[in-house]
């Protein structure tokens, strides 16, 4: 691996902080869903990094979504979840598993935001264990009919079409599952905001699927192979999570030296001061080390090897950062930290998303422990790998 980005992922970075400068930063403090800025970054081409471009994409690979996906979240976190609904879970997803007519009619249109995505895994019984899933799919010839409950979807609310997740028997559990892609402008597709504490430029939904129709060919893999899929679209998740996690370290950073360098307290600038300066040492290093393991991640899996357990690994340890960089940019920041004024209290709120979204704090941990104690492999075989696609049209 490479550690200099070269000048592609370099101008891609240089455009996400353009594009955030000019267009996020003036609307920071509205912390509501932005149907034009989304539209804006699609055309702008942020969510096409590791597609071909016969699917809509710059073909610049996963380092390069991950470098964007950080650029864009240093400005607001609550801009992350774009980077799988519009680009790793719900489009690559299809592209990966799909038919061709399911690549033709959806990839593109996700990929430049013309339309908007969901991906619909957990439910008010089914978290982290996917193989717990309840909501039902019956074959019915030409079409499938899907009935059931999910919770804490990611634009739920705004999403156009979904990659729904279910069972045709539960009796099976993983070996049960399928992921089908629904369209949502149907009556049976009932979703319903839930308000949360974070990340408010991203609207949260529980959805009640009631006779929910989906074509057959929207079949995403075989019959009782959405295990597979689901695994391949997390890994990939886990992309954009950990790189918007790093985006809020630095964000905290970013925000903590301005601060430490302005604020005079005894007569001498908080900078002087060595317990602020061991904050700041530690926001550094566990940024620069998150940084650089999700990076590793991305770039495996643009060799197209192996990358589950160091992808978790990555995941894992940047969302821990996330936390705590924000807890030392609020001590840093005293009493300002906890006002309304300046944005570090957004970065606290934002940060703990990070723990709990697409892959819990502790089921990384069992992942990785896991896989060093030999009980269960976390890295197999590729099934497919990015170059099947590259000459995709």
């Amino acid at each position: 691996m490479d550690f200099d980005l070269n000048e592609e992922q370099l101008a891609m970075e240089r455009m996400a902080r353009n594009f955030a400068e000019k267009e996020i930063i003036p609307n920071l403090k509205k912390e509501e869903f932005n149907r034009e800025l989304v539209r804006k970054m699609g055309e702008l081409g942020l969510f096409g990094s590791a597609f071909p471009e016969g699917m809509g994409g710059s073909a610049s690979g996963f380092l390069a979504h991950s470098v964007v996906c950080e650029t864009i979240s240093t400005y607001d976190s609550g801009l992350r979840a774009l980077f799988n609904l519009q680009a790793m879970t719900v489009p690559y997803a299809m592209m990966e598993w799909g038919c061709e007519a399911v690549r033709k009619k959806y990839v593109k249109a996700l990929v430049s935001a013309e339309k908007l995505g969901c991906t619909c895994f957990s439910e008010p019984n089914a978290g982290s264990d996917i193989a717990a899933i309840e909501t039902k799919v019956v074959d019915k010839g030409d079409h499938f009919l899907i009935n059931g409950s999910k919770t804490w979807i990611s634009h739920g609310t705004v999403a156009d079409y979904a990659v729904v997740y279910c069972t045709h028997d539960r009796s099976l559990k993983h070996n049960g599952l399928c992921a089908i892609v629904v369209e949502t402008n149907q009556p049976g597709w009932q979703p319903h905001e839930i308000p949360k504490l974070g990340d408010k430029a991203s609207p949260i939904a529980e959805i009640g699927l009631e006779d929910v129709v989906a074509p057959r060919a929207n079949l995403l893999g075989e019959w009782g192979s959405g295990f597979k899929v689901a695994m391949t679209a997390l890994d990939r998740g886990r992309i954009s999570v950990g790189s918007g996690a790093v985006g809020i370290c630095q964000a905290c950073l970013n925000a903590s030296v301005k601060y430490a360098n302005e604020r005079v307290q005894f007569g001498r600038p908080i900078r002087d001061y060595q317990m602020v300066k061991h904050l700041i040492a530690d926001m550094v290093t566990y940024t620069e080390t998150a940084r650089l393991m999700v990076r590793r991640g991305a770039w495996l899996n643009d060799q197209g090897r192996p990358f589950t357990r160091e992808i978790a690994v990555a995941k894992y340890f940047a969302g821990e950062a996330a936390v705590r960089a924000a807890g030392w940019a609020m001590e840093i920041h005293g009493g300002m930290g906890y006002s309304l004024e300046l944005p570090v209290e957004k970065y606290y709120r934002d940060s703990k998303l990070y723990q709990v979204g697409e892959g819990t704090a502790n089921i990384m941990r069992l992942l990785i422990a896991d896989d060093a104690l030999g009980l269960k492999k976390a890295n197999r075989p590729r099934l497919k790998v990015p170059g099947d696609f590259r000459d995709l049209s």
